[in-house]
């Protein structure tokens, strides 16, 4: 099976950069049957360097939650002829619809309803109906969600609708 991970966020040491490093390290050592394509921001492109032959760098210099990210970035997910994509955060491409899987870790962004942001208003309210659109894009094309707690995942089911068996909790370890 040849699987994509989205690890644009791999260089960085706390939260979803922690989160994505530890699960690719963890599925090198596990897994030796599936291929595994690993897109990588140029500044982290060097930094990992694949420990088992199954995994393979791809380049995707898309800056997270941008015009690149929405548009451009689906079209290089097709060219790669995938099984399966693993989203590590809710930013699916709206134009993505091949199969894939996304890990939700919090709906922060969604019960904030005080305005924390130096953004001209007009802007700010642009950016949250652009990050409904793409959480609510995500959560109804996955195959299969991953919650990182039992209370995301009834956030999820509470907020979106979602049949509770579309929802697997995976809980992070500490290491």
């Amino acid at each position: 099976m040849r699987i994509g991970i989205d690890a644009r966020f791999y260089d960085l040491s706390a939260g979803i950069g922690r989160y994505t490093e530890k699960l690719i390290t963890h599925l090198e050592k596990v897994d030796n049957v599936n291929d595994y394509f690993i897109f990588l921001t140029k500044e982290s492109f060097n930094s990992y360097q694949p420990q088992n032959p199954k995994f393979h760098k791809v380049l995707a210099n898309y800056c997270w939650y941008s015009f690149g990210e929405q548009f451009l970035f689906p079209f290089k997910l097709y060219r790669a002829k995938l099984d399966l994509f693993h989203f590590l955060h809710f930013n699916v491409p709206l134009l993505f619809f091949n199969k894939f899987i996304v890990t939700i870790h919090d709906l922060t962004q969604r019960k904030l309803t005080k305005r924390a942001s130096k953004l001209p208003l007009l802007f700010f309210y642009f950016k949250k109906l652009l990050y409904f659109l793409v959480i609510k894009n995500a959560i109804k094309k996955a195959k299969k969600i991953i919650a990182i707690s039992s209370f995301t995942k009834k956030e999820i089911i509470k907020y979106y609708k979602i049949e509770p068996e579309k929802i697997i909790v995976i809980y992070e370890s500490a290491e």
